[in-house]
């Protein structure tokens, strides 16, 4: 009777390691599928963020250098005012001789009438 006992425990003891076994397996497949489409979704996910921070920053470029002006646009800037402002300055100048001579000549054309 030992030996039945025996005979029939050692299989089913087998068959109970090799079940641990598979299922352990299948349990140990699964976590290292889940973690690696965990890293695979962070990877993507971080893949995308740093796509869209790269859009964002070329976006800030752009308008930074729409709205802002560099240097050499001042100093260029800067010489046309002058350079108008002066024009306008002739041409007030001009202006105030035109305006001085015309009173003269009314003096003049007035003195001589009297």
């Amino acid at each position: 009777m030992i030996w039945s006992t025996m005979a029939i425990r050692e299989p089913l003891l087998k068959y109970f390691i090799s079940i641990a076994i598979t299922v352990g397996a299948a349990i140990s497949g699964y976590y290292a599928a889940y973690t690696g489409l965990r890293v695979d979704l962070a990877n993507k996910a971080e893949e995308r963020y740093v796509a869209e921070l790269d859009i964002r920053l070329a976006r800030l470029e752009t308008t930074i250098s729409e709205r802002f002006a560099t240097r050499d646009d001042l100093s260029s800037f800067k010489a046309d005012v002058i350079t108008k402002l002066s024009a306008i300055e002739g041409v007030i100048r001009q202006l105030d001789r035109c305006e001085v001579e015309a009173a003269k000549s009314d003096n003049s054309t007035n003195k001589k009438g009297k």
